[in-house]
C-alpha cells in the first residue's frame, strides 16, 4: 500500500473539508492503493464500510484533488465509478465545484 498518495490525499480532503459537514460516510477507494473515509468533517485512512463508495485510480483521483477533473464528469466518462447513496457522492463531488 502507498501510504504517500494516502497521506497527500487525506491533507488535501482535510482542507476541503473546513466548514463541511458530511451526515452520512463516503468511502474514496483508490484502486491497488487503499481507502479514505470521509465522515463528519474529518477524512481518515481506513478500511471501515462506508454509506457511498467512490471508486477510480490513483491520477484519476490526483486529477480531482487538484481541482483537474470534476468528479461529476469522471463519473460521466465511466473514469470513476460511485456505488451506495449517490446523494452523498454528489455531495463530495459539490466541494470540488
Amino acid at each position: 500500500m502507498t501510504t504517500d498518495f494516502l497521506d497527500t490525499a487525506k491533507a488535501a480532503l482535510l482542507e476541503r473539508l473546513k466548514g463541511e459537514n458530511f451526515e452520512k460516510s463516503v468511502s474514496l477507494r483508490i484502486k491497488e492503493i487503499g481507502n479514505l473515509i470521509i465522515s463528519g468533517d474529518k477524512a481518515e485512512i481506513s478500511d471501515e464500510r462506508a454509506d457511498c463508495a467512490i471508486i477510480a485510480d490513483q491520477p484519476t483521483f490526483e486529477k480531482i484533488l487538484k481541482g483537474e477533473l470534476n468528479p461529476m464528469k469522471a463519473a460521466m466518462f465511466g473514469k470513476l465509478k460511485i456505488a451506495g447513496d449517490a446523494k452523498t457522492a454528489m455531495k463530495f463531488g459539490a466541494l470540488f465545484g
